[in-house]
């Protein structure tokens, strides 16, 4: 077999290996996402979402980089807190107690449309939501003023439309002066996606706002990132 057939031989093979097959990435707050790509550079198989103390907080299905399925979103404690089916559209379970904890707005002015309609929702758990944005929030508090010590109340805010797109905020008060601040969420290879607001069937758009304690101390053993309680 000549040299040059065997390095293309060796070549074919890494860039397949390269490829296809489960991957492990960290994400911004450390959480670890498995997902499986096929030799077409799709997303096909398992996928998998667990908290950088090794639980599972999200978990579901890919076929030809589509989502499909059952999809399981886990509380802290193991219990679901969101099961929706793509396949179906269709919300099957949430967890009545932890949403409950929410603050919502719906965009409209109608009375009726405000108290019926169904809330907008992350398909991801509360404390993933927390995690993903906080994290972000204390890098940009923490770029600004590496001093900054102590517990910060927070609302971490997503706006989202009618067709489920997200614009993440944080606002927060120090020193009894009000700030606002745009939050980015980018991930390589996980968006959090969500179900919009609706009302009989109609998608409008919703505000999703969870209030949260962003611990800064300086000293580790006594750190705890976020503060939120079921």
């Amino acid at each position: 077999m000549s040299t040059i057939f065997k390095t293309l031989i060796v070549t074919t093979a890494l860039a397949f290996s390269a490829v296809a097959g489960p991957k492990t990435i960290i994400l911004s707050d450390q959480s670890k996402l498995t997902y499986n790509i096929s030799d077409d550079k799709k997303l096909n198989g398992a996928y998998i979402l667990t908290t950088p103390d090794d639980k599972v907080s999200l978990k579901g299905a890919y076929k030809d980089d589509q989502r499909v399925g059952n999809w399981y979103t886990f509380n802290p404690d193991g219990t679901i807190f969101l099961r929706y089916n793509y396949d179906l559209k269709k919300l099957i379970s949430i967890d009545t107690v932890a949403i409950t904890r929410v603050k919502y707005e719906i965009n409209t002015t109608d009375d009726e449309v405000k108290k019926g309609s169904n809330i907008p929702v992350p398909i991801c758990s509360i404390e993933q939501y927390i995690s993903l944005l906080g994290s972000e929030f204390k890098r940009k508090i923490l770029k600004e003023d590496k001093t900054a010590s102590g517990m910060l109340n927070v609302n971490l805010i997503a706006n989202v439309d009618a067709n489920g797109s997200a614009r993440y905020s944080a606002n927060y008060t120090i020193g009894g002066v009000k700030f606002n601040t745009k939050l980015i969420i980018s991930e390589k290879m996980f968006d959090i996606e969500w179900l919009p607001a609706s009302y009989k069937g109609q998608k409008i758009a919703g505000t999703f706002i969870i209030s949260t304690q962003a611990d800064f101390s300086t000293d580790p053993p006594k750190r705890q990132r976020f503060i939120w309680n079921y």
